[in-house]
């Protein structure tokens, strides 16, 4: 449990953490964290604006300031195996095998890691027309009506139109009844494999190691957050997503 204050503002941050581990063992490794938590504040800070977040406070609306943080992220799953797999010298298969065939086949390691994550916080807004002001002004935000999420789901219009209303620019206040990032995007699910070998090298203590490392491996489509601007023509709409599946090959020597 961590509470504390910053610049210019208050935070509070909960977390609930488990760990399951199976040490190093027969050549396996498992390390399973899951992190269960709540960040709370008033302003995320002048570098933690993501999300179409507020540096500033309100001091009129400070209820409305309060709320979940621009990086909360209420669950984090992060699995990791290491697993040398048993074929070739000294393993359970292949003991016999020539050189040949141990250095094709012998002395692989596999690695994976698996990360699952709830979704990033968005944060409702509208630009106004051109104000006279000293300084930059805060985030104007929106009139909710209803649940500002379509009920189909429909992952490329996430946001409902109808039920976020700009307020009209000619008002005194230009702030609605939404508070800070009342919608959470997408959540995010990524495995990423590796196979790692090292080659031995003729100089002691010098050895090649080959990596084949495969980010995102099944290739799933992990949507970013829709645009939270409702002043903005492809308010609701999400048009862009985590990287694809990757793939990379790589020689690592180690001396």
């Amino acid at each position: 449990y961590i509470q504390g204050s910053f610049s210019g503002g208050w935070a509070n941050y909960n977390a609930l953490q488990a760990k399951l581990e199976r040490r190093f063992a027969s050549g396996f490794y498992l390390l399973n964290s899951f992190t269960y938590a709540k960040a709370l504040d008033n302003a995320s800070g002048h570098l933690e604006t993501q999300n179409g977040d507020d540096s500033r406070v309100h001091f009129t609306r400070l209820q409305q300031n309060k709320a979940v943080s621009g990086y909360n992220q209420k669950l984090n799953n992060t699995l990791t195996l290491v697993w040398d797999l048993p074929f070739g010298k000294g393993q359970m298969f292949g003991g016999g095998w020539n050189g040949a065939a141990q250095a094709v086949l012998g002395g692989w390691r596999l690695t994976q890691i698996t990360t699952i994550t709830s979704g990033a916080p968005v944060n409702l807004r509208y630009s106004p027309v051109a104000r006279q002001q000293v300084a930059s002004a805060g985030t104007y935000r929106p009139n909710v009506v209803g649940d500002p999420k379509r009920p189909d789901g429909e992952w490329f219009n996430y946001l409902n139109p109808a039920n976020v209303q700009i307020i009209p620019s000619t008002e005194s206040n230009p702030f609605g009844n939404v508070g800070r990032n009342t919608v959470v995007g997408p959540s995010l699910y990524q495995t990423d494999l590796g196979l790692h070998k090292s080659f031995p090298l003729p100089k002691e203590g010098w050895n090649l190691e080959f990596r084949a490392e495969f980010f995102n491996l099944t290739n799933r489509t992990n949507f970013n957050n829709p645009e939270g601007n409702r002043s903005a023509n492809n308010f609701g709409t999400i048009s862009s997503t985590a990287p694809a599946r990757q793939t990379q090959f790589a020689l690592r020597l180690a001396f």
